[in-house]
């Protein structure tokens, strides 16, 4: 326990009472408490003792660290950050300097955010954008399979928590009514049969407001469910979700994930087009097989397609 939850007790807690349970002084009490203050919480202080003032638009580490319902053995360290160029480039960097796996860094607001093919992503304040360092003992070519992982992570935390069903957009998007509310960026580093790291990205469309290009596009979670949404506590679900999926990858592999993929995929048995970088592939999208690759059916045969960029053919 932490004193953001024991201050968020139905009643005022005196000062003594937070010593007790947190096993720490009384002067150390009033320190955190004005480290609290200096962070943006509200705190109201009486004769019957301290009141927390609840905000849902609060965001950072002691909000993520008491919306965990569990001590995370894989996310253990979360550092959030009200502004960065980018956080997928902040843990490439950690990475080089060979940070242990897990290590989690948060922005409020990306300035130089990116994903996939270095194209621009749009990371404005109330948007959850975040990346994570990991270091599984996998073959190079088995890093793809993360990016999926994290989808199939989304996929369950929007569903388990806010009720919203959400498509997964191979290989590297989420969608909900057929817009975008997420994007995924897997980059690593390895040597010959040897992953060094991987680092992975996360945006979330949440409570921020998208550009008006994007609005045909794009979609925020707030839209959706008319309201503003606590962010601290999505990414505790997710990071909770993740870790699951996580560690079940290590122990049995991916193939255990087949069904539930092929199950959430957008624009499955649908015609396609994939961009794969020296070309287009075109073809009826059959989802992706047991090894985690994109199966299409073209006129000439299938096609199994570890990378690209798919799109929807419409008539």
């Amino acid at each position: 326990m932490n004193i953001i939850e024991v201050l968020s007790m139905e009643k005022p807690v005196l000062e003594n009472e937070i010593g007790r349970i947190l096993k720490i002084s009384r002067a150390a009490v009033r320190k955190q408490i004005n480290t609290l203050k200096q962070a943006g919480y509200t705190i109201k202080s009486s004769s019957d003792g301290y009141t927390l003032i609840k905000d849902v638009d609060l965001f950072n580490e002691y909000e993520i660290e008491s919306k965990l319902k569990k001590q995370l053995s894989v996310c253990k360290t979360v550092k959030y950050y009200k502004e960065l160029p980018s956080t997928q480039t902040a843990v490439k960097k950690l990475a080089e300097k060979d940070f242990r796996e897990g290590f989690v860094v948060v922005a409020g607001k990306q300035t130089n955010g990116y994903g996939r093919i270095r194209r621009e992503w749009s990371s404005n304040d109330g948007g959850l954008w975040f990346s994570m360092l990991l270091k599984p003992s996998i073959h190079p070519k088995e890093t793809p399979k993360l990016a999926l992982l994290l989808s199939i992570a989304l996929n369950r935390t929007l569903e388990k928590n806010y009720g919203v069903s959400s498509k997964i957009k191979w290989p590297n998007d989420v969608l909900v009514l057929d817009k975008k509310i997420a994007g995924i960026l897997v980059e690593m580093s390895a040597k010959q049969d040897i992953t060094n790291w991987v680092v992975a990205g996360v945006g979330i469309n949440i409570n921020n407001n998208l550009p008006k290009d994007l609005e045909g596009f794009a979609v925020s979670l707030k839209t959706i469910l008319k309201k503003r949404v606590d962010i601290s506590g999505l990414l505790a679900a997710f990071l909770m979700e993740f870790e699951n999926l996580y560690i079940a990858f290590w122990k049995k592999g991916f193939k255990q994930f087949y069904d539930e993929y092929n199950d959430k995929m957008a624009y499955r048995n649908k015609p396609v087009t994939i961009d794969v970088g020296y070309g287009i592939i075109s073809g009826i999208n059959l989802g992706i097989d047991e090894e985690g690759k994109l199966v299409i059916k073209t006129s000439n045969g299938f096609e199994k397609i570890i990378s690209g960029t798919l799109r929807e053919l419409k008539k």
